[in-house]
């Protein structure tokens, strides 16, 4: 087992990472909290694969079924907790348990923030994307349909349960999608880290590698070094967007159908590094290296032809990280480097003209 703390003073908390943690660390966290009640939010087939793993005070308790996909994060899905947890009699002194992806987390955290104008909540990732990402920073909240993550709040959980075990049985694409934000961490925190990651390219899943583990919880401890830093995003934080200001751009136009966020992220980080060589300076051979990083393990990195250039930008300019009408996007003056600058419409537009034109071998200098 490794830990990871996040120092947030009394807000702070442990991340843990190891197999089996379900069954032991899950437990006693929750026993250490003391809770009045505990209210498991997960989806269907997650119970059944997983609650026999859990410990008495979770398997024991009725749980709050959601649909999965990002499709059904909408303010709906958290009002639905909400009056769960109102039936329920739930309490101040609850704990809210969130069992499965970065969708169940984000909603379920975001139903605890707003319950009784907070309660205690721990997360449970079930998916690589999420346990290296979403499970971390208390980012909560819900999609419109005009964007996603517009409604949310900042609620940290009281901890962090890892159990690399859920990997065992996710499907392939599901661990690209994670791998997309373990590159993400390696451009813009530790370029040893993203060598090392995309040496070890794989399509195998199965036993789960040896490199895993530490893997996460590298992933964890560059997340949880920005957070400890920068809570509410006010400055550092946003380096953790990287690729996510045309991401989430395809991820709405798609309509959440065609691309996992993972997949998204990875096709927006080869625009971020198309804009880093416009905006600071970054070196030429940065858009081969990220292209040849995601390709290791098998992501998309085109842009999809069902999404216009100018959509994307209409939609990146109404972007929650937008302010003032000026776009600001995390940008990378080299790998293992980050930076937050103000993008100009037009220069976005002509990075993804560029990023049109890229081909998968050759020259991919934008």
């Amino acid at each position: 087992m490794e830990q990871v703390r996040v120092e947030l003073g009394q807000r702070g908390y442990t991340i843990s990472v190891g197999a089996g943690m379900l069954a032991g660390s899950l437990e006693a966290g929750l026993a250490a909290l003391q809770p009045t009640s505990v209210h498991v939010v997960t989806h269907p087939s997650l119970w059944r694969t997983w609650s026999g793993s859990l410990g008495p005070t979770v398997s024991g308790s009725e749980p709050i079924l959601l649909r999965p996909g990002e499709r059904h994060k909408h303010l709906g899905a958290a009002a639905s907790i909400l009056g769960e947890l109102a039936e329920r009699r739930a309490d101040r002194q609850c704990v809210v348990v969130a069992l499965g992806g970065g969708v169940v987390g984000d909603v379920a955290g975001f139903a605890a923030a707003c319950y009784l104008r907070g309660v205690r909540f721990v997360q449970a990732p079930t998916t690589l994307l999420a346990q290296v990402d979403a499970s971390a920073g208390g980012k909560t909240g819900v999609d419109l349909r005009q964007g996603k993550n517009l409604v949310g709040a900042f609620h940290q959980p009281s901890a962090v349960v890892i159990d690399t075990q859920t990997l065992a049985t996710l499907p392939a694409r599901h661990m690209r999608s994670g791998m997309a934000e373990i590159l993400k961490h390696g451009i813009i925190a530790d370029e040893a880290y993203f060598e090392f990651v995309t040496s070890r390219r794989t399509g195998r899943w199965r036993p789960l590698p040896d490199w895993l583990e530490p893997v996460i919880a590298q992933s964890c401890r560059i997340k949880a070094h920005v957070v400890s830093q920068d809570e509410r995003e006010g400055g550092l934080r946003a380096i953790l967007n990287f690729g996510h200001t045309v991401g989430h751009a395809i991820e709405t136009l798609t309509g959440y159908r065609q691309f996992s966020h993972g997949e998204a992220v990875a096709v927006g980080m080869v625009a971020a590094a198309l804009v880093s060589e416009r905006v600071c300076g970054a070196p030429a051979g940065l858009v081969r290296r990220v292209v040849d990083g995601l390709t290791a393990y098998g992501l998309p990195w085109s842009l999809p032809e069902s999404c216009s250039d100018d959509e994307i930008v209409r939609v990146a300019m109404h972007d929650k990280k937008t302010s003032g009408g000026i776009l600001r996007m995390a940008l990378t003056p080299g790998v293992g480097h980050a930076t937050v600058m103000p993008v100009d419409a037009l220069v976005l537009l002509d990075a993804l003209r560029c990023h049109r034109a890229l081909r998968p071998s050759g020259n991919v200098h934008g």
